[in-house]
C-alpha cells in the first residue's frame, strides 16, 4: 500500500508521520502546499515538478509581509489549478490518502467522488480548528463584542458544520478529538486513542541549574497571544511575584525554533495556554522532551476523563482556568512532583506517541482493523468548552447567535444532549 499524507503541515504532524509509517515498512510520502518555516524534511528535491510549483505559489501566497491583493488572488487561482495536476499525479501512485486539518487538494466534492470512485482509502484527521464550532473558537471571536463578531461566527459555523459532514460522506474514516467533534454525526476515531507523531529525539538535556541558587524558570511561548490567554498568564506571574515567588518569566514570540528549544533545555517548567481542549498540545508536546512539565488551562479538564482512556492522556498539570495561578504554585514549590511529571510527559511522547507508534495505528486504520475502544459517537459528547474563549465569553456568544438567528445557527440538529447543556448555559 502506497499512502499519501497532504496537504497541510503543523507542527511536523506530516513529517513524523511518514517518517513513522517507512520505519514500518510502508511507502508513504507528503505533498503539503506550502513551505513550513521550520521545513520538517519534506525531501523538496525528490518531488515532482508539478507538486514543487504548486508548493511554490502557496509558499508565495502565504508570504509575509503579504503581496499585493491582485498578486495574491491569481496566486491563489495558480494553485488552484495546479492542484488538480497534482491530485491527478497523486492518483497513479498511491493507494490511499491521508489527509490533515480538513484539507484536501482542491477541497472540492468531485476530488473525494474521484478517489472514492477509484478504490482509495481515505482518512481525515482533525487537529482542531478546522473542526471546533467557531462560536467555541477564540481564533474567530476573541476580544470582540459579540454583536461584532456573530456574523462572521455563524457564516463560518455553517461553512465549518457542512465540512465536516461533506467529509463524513466521503471518508473511510474520521479522526477528532472529542472536545472538537460537535459538529459531527456520525461516529469518528477518538484522536487521542491515535496520537500525535512525535520525531525520535535524542536525549535532551534537562538541567535548568539548581534551583536553591536561582529564581524558578518559567517559559511561554504563544503563537498568539491573544488566543492563548497571555495577558491573563501574565497577572498570574506578577500575581505570585507580590506574593514573594521567585520568578523568572521568560515569554517568547515569533523567534526561530533553535531559539525555542534552547529555552526549553532551561526552563524549569512550561505555561501553555490558558483555555485549551487538550492537556497537551504541540508546544507542550516539545516541551515533554526535554523532561519538562506543561501548566495548560482548559474546561476539558473536567471531563477528560470521561472522554478519553487514562492510557491516552498525556500527562501534563491540566486545570480549569481558574485553577492555574494554585497549580503554579504548586509546581515552584514541589520540585519532585515537577520533575516527577516531567519524566512522566518524556516517557509518554517517547512510547506513546512515538512516530512509528502512532503510524502504526494509522495503518490499522487503513486496514480496517478498529478497536472498539477508539470510537468516538457524537451523540455522547456534551462538552462546551473550546479554545481561546473563556465561559463568559462563550455564554455571550451564543446568547447573542440565539437570540438573533436562533437555535439552528448553531448547527446542532439532532444534538439534543448539547441543545440541552447551551440551554443550562444561557439560564
Amino acid at each position: 500500500m502506497k499512502v499519501l499524507i497532504a496537504p497541510v503541515e503543523t507542527a511536523g504532524f506530516v513529517a513524523n508521520l511518514v517518517q513513522g509509517l517507512r520505519q514500518l515498512g510502508v511507502d508513504a510520502e507528503s505533498y503539503v502546499s506550502e513551505r513550513h518555516s521550520f521545513s520538517y524534511g519534506d525531501e523538496e528535491e525528490k518531488k515532482s515538478p508539478t507538486v514543487r510549483l504548486w508548493r511554490y505559489l502557496g509558499t508565495l501566497f502565504q508570504r509575509k509581509p503579504p503581496l499585493p491583493l491582485l498578486v495574491r488572488a491569481a496566486l491563489l487561482a495558480a494553485q488552484s489549478v495546479v492542484a488538480w495536476f497534482v491530485l491527478l499525479r497523486s492518483i497513479r501512485l498511491f493507494d490511499a490518502y491521508i489527509f490533515v486539518a480538513g484539507k484536501t487538494f482542491t477541497n472540492t466534492r468531485l476530488e473525494l467522488r474521484l478517489l472514492r470512485f477509484l478504490g482509495k482509502r481515505i482518512i481525515f484527521v482533525s487537529l482542531g480548528s478546522d473542526s471546533r464550532p467557531p462560536y467555541m473558537s477564540g481564533g474567530y471571536c476573541a476580544g470582540m463584542a459579540p454583536d461584532k463578531a456573530a456574523p462572521r461566527v455563524v457564516r463560518a459555523s455553517k461553512k465549518v458544520s457542512k465540512a465536516v459532514q461533506f467529509q463524513e460522506r466521503y471518508a473511510h474514516y474520521m479522526v477528532n478529538a472529542p472536545g472538537t467533534g460537535q459538529f459531527h454525526r456520525k461516529k469518528f476515531v477518538n484522536w487521542f486513542s491515535m496520537g500525535v507523531p512525535v520525531a525520535e529525539a535524542e536525549e535532551q538535556s534537562t538541567e535548568g541549574g539548581t534551583q536553591e541558587s536561582r529564581p524558578v524558570r518559567i517559559l511561554h511561548s504563544p503563537s498568539k497571544p491573544l488566543l492563548k490567554g497571555s495577558n491573563e498568564i501574565r497577572a498570574v506571574i506578577a500575581s505570585l511575584r507580590e506574593k514573594g515567588y521567585a520568578i523568572e518569566f521568560i515569554e517568547l514570540k515569533g523567534v526561530p525554533n533553535a531559539k525555542v528549544r534552547e529555552e526549553l533545555a532551561r526552563c524549569d517548567f512550561v505555561i501553555d495556554q490558558l483555555y485549551s481542549d487538550t492537556p497537551m498540545a504541540f508546544f507542550a508536546t516539545e516541551a515533554a522532551h526535554y523532561g519538562k512539565p506543561a501548566v495548560v488551562g482548559g474546561y476539558f479538564s473536567a471531563c477528560v476523563n470521561q472522554y478519553v482512556h487514562s492510557d491516552d492522556i498525556p500527562p501534563s498539570a491540566y486545570v480549569l482556568p481558574e485553577q492555574l495561578e494554585g497549580t503554579v504554585a504548586r509546581l515552584i514549590d514541589d520540585k519532585l512532583y515537577r520533575e516527577a511529571l516531567g519524566r512522566a510527559a518524556r516517557r509518554f511522547v517517547r512510547e506513546r506517541w512515538r512516530s512509528a507508534a502512532v503510524a502504526k495505528r494509522y495503518l490499522a486504520l487503513l486496514n480496517d482493523d478498529v478497536p472498539d475502544s477508539w470510537w468516538c459517537s457524537p451523540a455522547d459528547i456534551s462538552y462546551l468548552g473550546g479554545l481561546g474563549v473563556s465561559d463568559k465569553e462563550l455564554r455571550a456568544m451564543v446568547r447573542y447567535i440565539v437570540d438573533h438567528y436562533g437555535w439552528g445557527a448553531l448547527q446542532l440538529q439532532g444534538k439534543a444532549a448539547l441543545k440541552e447543556r447551551f440551554a443550562r448555559l444561557l439560564s
